[in-house]
């Protein structure tokens, strides 16, 4: 069975809820122009994270690069680090611009190759290297041992798992469910909310149980490690935290700052933490140490 991703089977509608997402962030931009509301500015900062997010689950690495460094400008605008002036609003504005012109482009010829030259001319002012911040930290291993190795070794493999899919980017939907699909029946929430609806029909047998769920960060309502913790107290106000039978929780990400990792898994108690572009290998390697799957089915 291939492990590639189809991606033209859903490429329109991938660059529409994209286009979508930064036709609002746009909106957005005209208005921080003329009211400096900090919603404004946040809610840019977020379409950018997403859509890099997307871009990259997608193979588009060259449209993902830019749009990273437009969230760097735009955090730093954010952040106060630089100021948000007329210039500043004119090189977003630009840059959704090009954005929107690598979109053309991998509807008409399915890549992102076009010229980002005076994209990246137009930020070069706004480089974090050159206003003194550092990049985020990247940590060494980001998959971190969360449970000893020996319990787990005698946990027997679940029998048909069923999986959960938590995620507000299309694309990270798709991409998960595809992957997952291949051992086991996959049902899908866009946000923290229904994450948590979904756990709590599912404790009351009004929906299957969930072996796993899979769970974005940045999301809208209720965040990924919100969902995580809430997820956490209910299995321990049931009784169903014995290790080896509770749901796992794999944590789905771009965020790959050490502080965030260590929070996700100690503190809202998440199995493991995988960061996007998720390598199959990689989700195959914890499924199978979590016993999800039996490393025959690879």
């Amino acid at each position: 069975m291939s492990d590639q991703f189809e991606q033209e089977l859903f490429l329109g509608e991938f660059v529409n809820e994209c286009r979508e997402a930064t036709d609002l962030a746009v909106q957005d931009i005209l208005n921080y122009e003329e009211t400096r509301n900090q919603d404004s500015i946040d809610r840019i900062f977020r379409v950018l994270h997403s859509i890099k997010g997307n871009l990259s689950m997608m193979g588009f690495m060259d449209l993902a690069e830019f749009v990273h460094k437009v969230e760097d400008a735009c955090s730093n605008i954010r952040s106060g680090v630089l100021e948000p002036d007329k210039k500043a609003i004119d090189v977003l504005l630009k840059s959704f611009d090009l954005i929107e012109d690598a979109f053309k482009n991998i509807l008409a010829a399915g890549d992102d190759k076009i010229d980002y030259d005076r994209g990246y001319a137009l930020l070069k002012d706004y480089d974090p290297e050159q206003v003194g911040l550092n990049s985020e930290d990247v940590i060494a291993n980001p998959l971190p041992r969360v449970k000893p190795e020996e319990i787990l070794n005698k946990i027997k493999v679940r029998h048909n798992p069923i999986a959960l899919v938590v995620d507000d980017d299309f694309a990270s939907r798709k991409v998960l469910n595809h992957y997952l699909s291949k051992y086991m029946d996959c049902y899908v929430a866009k946000d923290g909310v229904e994450a948590i609806q979904a756990f709590t029909e599912s404790l009351y047998g009004n929906s299957p149980r969930f072996d796993l769920i899979a769970l974005d960060i940045m999301m809208p309502n209720i965040d990924g490690l919100q969902a995580c913790k809430a997820i956490r107290q209910m299995e321990r106000s049931k009784n169903l935290d014995t290790f080896g039978a509770e749901t796992k929780i794999f944590i789905v990400s771009s965020l790959n700052d050490e502080k965030t990792i260590h929070k996700a898994v100690y503190e809202c108690q998440a199995d493991t933490y995988l960061i996007k572009p998720v390598k199959f290998e990689d989700l195959q390697r914890q499924l199978v140490r979590f016993k999800l799957i039996d490393h025959e089915e690879i």
